[in-house]
C-alpha cells in the first residue's frame, strides 16, 4: 500500500545533527550488532537495510511502514516510535476538535485503537469526565480500562454507540479503510468522526457524501487525503460553507517546540540503547483477536471477515 510522504521525520533531522551528529546520509547506513540506525519514515523500502540481531532502529516520522517494521523485528531488531512524546500533543488536539465539532459535555466518546496514543487520548477525555468506550484489534494491557474506568467494545458496537469517533490506529492492512460505508452508516445521525492517524484508515469519499447529505455531523483531522482537500478547496460547494469539514492547520511539524522535544526523546532513546536502559516506544507485533474477543467480530479490525 502506498504511503504518503511524511514531512515530520526530516524537520527534526537538523535538530539531531546539533545533538548526536545525526545527517540525513546515515539514513541509508546498514546497521550490526549493538548499533542503532536512525530512520526518517516512510519511504525506505524493507530492503534498504539489513540489520542484524540486538540492533535498535528508531523511527522519526509518524507513520511507519509495517512491512519495514515487520521485517526488522522478524530479524530481531528492537523498533521505536515517536509515540510516547507526541502523544499529549495528540491528545490536546483530539479534545480540541470537540469546540468547533460542537460535541455536547455529556457526549458519549467511542476511541478506537488503545495503543500509546489512544491510551493518552483516552485519559484525557475521562479525566475531563466524559464517556469513553474503547475498541482494539489487540487485547489491552492488564488494567489499563480498569485504570481509566472504560469499557471495551467490538468495533461495529462503538462506532453504532458513541457521539464522537476518534481515530488512533497504524496505517497497515487491518485499517485500509477501517472506517467505510458501512461504518459510517452505523453511526448515529449526527456523530462526528476525528481522525489523527491517517488519511487511509477512512473511505474519504464516503466522509464527504456522508458530511453532504448530513448523515454524519461533522468531520475533523490533521491528515487530510486528496478528496477531504478538494472538498475543502471547493468553495462553490454547500460543505464548504456548512462548518462540518475541519482540518487542523497546527499539525505536529508546525507546533513550537515539538521537533526540539522529539529530537532529545530520540537522544534519550540512543543513550538508553547504548547503556542497556529501557527505551520508549517499543513498537510490538500485532496480535490479531481469538475467538470470544470482542475484536473478533469487528467489521475490519480481523482479517477474519471481508
Amino acid at each position: 500500500m502506498p504511503i504518503e510522504p511524511d514531512n515530520f521525520g526530516n524537520v527534526i533531522t537538523s535538530h539531531l545533527s546539533e545533538t548526536i551528529g545525526y545527517t540525513p546520509a546515515d539514513e541509508c547506513e546498514t546497521g550490526g550488532p549493538n548499533e542503532v540506525v536512525i530512520v526518517t519514515e516512510p519511504w525506505l523500502s524493507s530492503d534498504d537495510f539489513s540489520l542484524q540481531k540486538q540492533g535498535l532502529v528508531q523511527l522519526l516520522g509518524c507513520w511507519p511502514s509495517p512491512s519495514f517494521v515487520a521485517r526488522m523485528i522478524e530479524c530481531g531488531t528492537k523498533v521505536a516510535g515517536i509515540s510516547p512524546v507526541i502523544a499529549p500533543r495528540v491528545a490536546n488536539r483530539v479534545v480540541g476538535f470537540g469546540g468547533p465539532l460542537r460535541v455536547k459535555p455529556d457526549a458519549s466518546w467511542g476511541v478506537i485503537g488503545l495503543g500509546v496514543v489512544g491510551t493518552e487520548v483516552a485519559r484525557k477525555l475521562t479525566a475531563s469526565g466524559s464517556s469513553v468506550e474503547i475498541a482494539d484489534v489487540r487485547t489491552p494491557r492488564s488494567g489499563i480500562l480498569a485504570e481509566l474506568n472504560i469499557r471495551r467494545q467490538s468495533l461495529d458496537l462503538l462506532v453504532a454507540g458513541s457521539d464522537v469517533v476518534t481515530l488512533h490506529v497504524p496505517v497497515g492492512p487491518t485499517a485500509a479503510p477501517l472506517i467505510s460505508k458501512r461504518e459510517l452508516n452505523l453511526m448515529k445521525p449526527g456523530a462526528v468522526l476525528i481522525n489523527t492517524s491517517h488519511s487511509s484508515v477512512v473511505d474519504e469519499q464516503a466522509v464527504v457524501d456522508a458530511l453532504s447529505d448530513g448523515s454524519l455531523g461533522g468531520y475533523a483531522t490533521d491528515c487530510p487525503g486528496q478528496p477531504i482537500l478538494q472538498a475543502n478547496l471547493d468553495e462553490g460547494s454547500a460543505l464548504k460553507s456548512s462548518g462540518k469539514l475541519f482540518i487542523t492547520q497546527n499539525a505536529l511539524v508546525n507546533q513550537i517546540g515539538a521537533a526540539q522535544q522529539i529530537a532529545k526523546y530520540v537522544v534519550a532513546n540512543v543513550e538508553a540503547f547504548s547503556d542497556g536502559s529501557d527505551i520508549q516506544g517499543i513498537i510490538e507485533p500485532i496480535d490479531f483477536p481469538t475467538i470470544g474477543d470482542p475484536s473478533f467480530w469487528s467489521s475490519r479490525m480481523s482479517p477474519r471477515q471481508d
